[in-house]
């Protein structure tokens, strides 16, 4: 990606696999309490 400007479309993507993430995280923390 160097050189390379960012597509809105991927940042968008980009944000909502991270925030997916973040929750999948979160709840497999509560699972395994």
């Amino acid at each position: 990606m160097a050189g390379k400007k960012p597509n809105p479309v991927d940042t968008h993507v980009g944000s909502r696999v991270r925030l997916r993430r973040m929750l999948l995280g979160m709840s497999q923390e509560r699972l395994g309490d």
